[in-house]
Parts: structure tokens; sequence; C-alpha cells
């Protein structure tokens, strides 16, 4: 069987690092020849990172044009192949040609949306015939089913999730010894640049605490917030350190705000905090609750108050920081890991491949997850 995903990005771009490039072995496993054609590579990361922002568009104009005219030449080449996957849209605020040209060429083209593009502009229009047109939409969340399933009549969620043989407990982390008097606490938030607006709601908490615990506040990113009276430990993302960052951390947090936007999101980084050990304290938005069992694995807060009050209970309590990061740890093996979901992301991909577009046969997705398993399913 043979796959051609066109991805947003390279690897290091973490929703098509988490949607398709960890489950490359798995597909190859399971007989799946896929190849992954990313609009943007590392390239574009770097011209991102670019100050000040007059030069960053200057150079982002010619770079952005020559990829358009990869991906075209990748299309005109494209030949016969069992499925095609689309990670959002083939060309970001240009009219849907290409897909319509895909359509009419009699491909089986599949639509994957882990974040809620459809709010941005430039997509409110353009998203609904992209869908209406594809075979079927894999979703990341019910939030997004839930849109999808207006244009589209064959929709998967398919959560994000995390390799679990790599993101792992450090060896230190068997047991939290009693007390953080003597140790430094390490609060850790991992993300996007354009995301550090959702860190506002904590500074008062951790100007609160590091009165009271000695204690940091790690931000991994590709640059540092500004969170004045707050002891940053500021560590550039690399996706060779990205692990390690966390394993030696204390607690991960994922503040949001109640937006359309952020309910749309799918709990990567929680999961990456769970994964490696770390209980978490989150807002009650989107996935958030889902992932979070409030007392089990970690707390849920939406106000200043609750953030102080989950933070404080779990630097004052090591043991409890232990008994959470070890409940998390399990129900991320059994819910959210690439050995569970790798399977049947593949079994998923055969179906869409081997099945005509007006007739689909339904694949065996049955979800651990005890509140979302119907959705995992045709809709």
């Amino acid at each position: 069987m043979t796959v051609t995903y066109f991805s947003k990005s390279s690897i290091i771009g973490p929703s098509s690092r988490h949607r398709v490039f960890q489950f490359l072995p798995h597909f190859h496993a399971e007989g799946i020849d896929c190849a992954v054609d990313p609009l943007f590579d590392t390239g574009y990361f770097s011209i991102l990172s670019v100050r000040p922002s007059g030069l960053q568009r200057l150079l982002k104009v010619p770079y952005v044009v020559s990829r358009f005219l990869k991906r075209l030449w990748a299309l005109l080449t494209l030949g016969r192949r069992d499925l095609i996957l689309i990670e959002g849209q083939l060309f970001p605020y240009m009219p849907a040609v290409a897909e319509r040209l895909l359509r009419w060429c009699r491909y089986r083209v599949v639509v994957e949306m882990d974040d809620a593009i459809y709010l941005t502009r430039g997509h409110r229009q353009k998203m609904p015939l992209l869908l209406s047109l594809a075979a079927g939409t894999i979703v990341g969340n019910e939030q997004l089913a839930s849109y999808a399933t207006q244009f589209s009549s064959r929709v998967y969620v398919v959560p994000t999730v995390v390799d679990t043989d790599r993101f792992v407990p450090g060896r230190q982390r068997s047991a939290v010894s009693g007390g953080h008097a003597a140790e430094v606490i390490t609060i850790v938030w991992m993300g996007l640049a354009y995301n550090l607006k959702y860190l506002d709601v904590l500074a008062p908490a951790l100007r609160a605490l590091q009165s009271r615990f000695h204690m940091n506040f790690r931000v991994i990113c590709s640059r540092p917030p500004r969170m004045a009276g707050v002891d940053i430990d500021f560590r550039p993302w690399d996706m060779e350190r990205e692990v390690s960052d966390m394993q030696d951390a204390s607690i991960g947090v994922m503040p949001l705000e109640d937006t359309e936007w952020a309910r749309g999101k799918c709990g990567l980084k929680l999961l990456q905090y769970l994964a490696v050990g770390l209980p978490a304290v989150a807002s009650p938005v989107g996935v958030n609750s889902d992932i979070i069992t409030k007392g089990v694995n970690g707390f849920l807060a939406s106000t200043e108050q609750d953030w102080y009050d989950s933070l404080e209970a779990l630097c004052r309590q090591p043991q409890l920081c232990s008994q959470m990061g070890q409940s998390g740890r399990r129900m991320v093996e059994e819910r959210y890991s690439l050995t569970v979901w790798g399977p049947r992301l593949a079994e998923l991909y055969r179906s869409f491949a081997q099945s005509g577009q007006d007739k689909l046969t339904k694949p065996d997705l049955r979800s651990p997850l005890t509140r979302h398993g119907h959705s995992t399913g045709i809709r």
C-alpha cells in the first residue's frame, strides 16, 4: 500500500512530528509505504526567529514561494498512490485549485486537522470546501470533529499521542525524596512562542511560590517569556534535549484561555509531562479535562487562586508529586501511546485506501478513551 502525506512541516514542527513522522516505523511494520512531503522545512523555523520583523518578512516571501513551487512539482510528479493525506491544506491562503485537481484525478484524499485552523483569517471559507472534497477527515479531538461533521460524513477522532519508549521518566524519578527544602522545585512549560501569552495567569502564583520554596520556572521555547519577578530557567527547544529537559523537572503546567481556538488544541504538552512522570496542572479547557483527572494525575485550575493552590499543594507534598506522576505515566501508556495508536492508524489508512469514495468500510478503532470512545469510528 502506498501513501503520500503532505505535511505542514518537517519533523521539527510539533504537529507534523506527532501526527505522522513518529508513526512511520509502525506504518512500515504494517506494510504501508508512507512518503512524507513537508511544505516547510527547518529553514522556515529559522526565519521565524529572525528579528526585526521587517527582515523576517523579507526572507519569508522568497522562501515560501520556493516551497510552494517544490510542492507543486511534487503534485505534478505524484504518480499513482493508494491514498493521499493532507495536513490542513496543500497551499495555505491559496484557492483550493490543487485539492480540486486531486479529486478530479480520482485520488483518495483525506484531510487531517489537529487545531482549529478554520478559525484563522483566510481559512473560514476554504476549509468547508476542502472537507467536502475529501473522502474523509481525521481530527485530533471532539471539538474539531463537531466542526468537521458539518461538511464531511466520514470523520475519525485520532488523538495526538506520544512515543512512550522515548518519553520516559528519568532515573531519579523513581521516588521524590521527602521535603523540597534542599532541592530546587522546577515547574516546566514547553511550547511555541505564540503560546507564551497563556503564561500570564501563572505569574502571580509563581512569584508567591518563589517566596516560600526554592523554585524556578523552566520555559522550553524558541524565546523566553517576559514575567517580571519570576525566576526563569530558559532553555531553547531542541529535539535532542526535549525529553531530558522535562525529566528532571518537578511539575508540568498548561494554562490556556477558554476560547474556541484553545478548545481545538490536543493537549500534547500535557501528555509529554505525564509520560515522563510529572504531575500536571492545566486549565480545564478542551481535552485538558479529559487528560487530567483531578487529584489523580494532576489538578485543573481556572483562576489565579486555583493555580496557586494547586501548585502549592504539589510543592509542599513531594510524595503526592510522585504518586500523581506514576498515575499519569500509566494513563498515557494505556490511552495515548504510540504503541496503542500506531496499529489503529495504519488500519484506518488501509480502510480508506481499500474502499471507494462512496463506500468506506469501518475499521476497528476501538478506543481506550472512556469519554470519547464513540467518536473513533465513522461519524
